[in-house]
């Protein structure tokens, strides 16, 4: 949770995974943020500061193209009515073709997509900030862990090569690697260089960025 200078509050998260209850999972968050800003006595409906809960994902939770879906409460009588509450759920879809959004949310959906990004201030800072990161025990010990669920993977491909055949199966296991590093919250860029490490013996990069496509 994050709250700024005005005290609004966010919770910002990246699902990635398309699962059936990801709005009440948002609807969830953003109870939890209004519970956490609660008023306390003597103080004012007025006070009540705006809360926003927002998923970065790398799919299109609605299927609409969009670049960015925003929830708010409306009349159902005359959607162009919202109750001002305050309240907002906010979907940055990084497959999305329609709308426009600032140029710093762009090159952060080109980075996740492991697309090239401008030289703009926002993204370099972000990079930066991942650089650094980078260099923490902290990320250390994920990259221990990504290891292992990677090699856990490709030990799931080779025995469904056992029982399917040696070239499906390998299929398998590159298919089973990109599911479970996208779980662990990989993006593609990271996704393909894990491919070509345990992969590239047997399969060429084109063949490693189609399957990734493709997953």
């Amino acid at each position: 949770m994050i709250t700024d200078s005005r005290g609004r509050r966010y919770n910002v998260e990246m699902q990635v995974a398309n699962k059936r209850d990801m709005d009440k999972r948002a609807r969830q968050y953003l109870f939890k943020l209004m519970e956490d800003g609660f008023l306390r006595r003597r103080q004012e409906y007025e006070e009540l500061h705006a809360a926003y809960v927002i998923f970065i994902l790398p799919f299109d939770p609605k299927g609409k193209g969009l670049k960015r879906y925003s929830f708010v409460y409306t009349a159902k009588e005359d959607p162009s009515v919202e109750l001002n509450d305050g309240s907002e759920i906010i979907y940055l879809n990084t497959k999305g073709t329609k709308g426009k959004v600032k140029q710093g949310l762009d090159d952060l959906y080109r980075l996740i997509e492991g697309k090239p990004t401008s030289n703009g201030k926002f993204i370099s800072r972000v990079k930066e900030t991942m650089n650094n990161y980078r260099r923490t025990e902290e990320w250390r010990k994920h990259v221990m862990n990504t290891e292992e669920v990677a090699e856990a993977a490709k030990q799931l491909g080779m025995e469904e090569g056992k029982k399917e055949g040696k070239k499906e199966g390998l299929i398998t296991g590159v298919q089973n690697l990109i599911y479970v590093l996208r779980d662990y919250g990989e993006d593609n860029q990271n996704i393909l260089q894990q491919l070509k490490q345990k992969y590239g013996n047997t399969f060429s990069d084109k063949q490693l960025e189609d399957f990734l496509k493709q997953s």
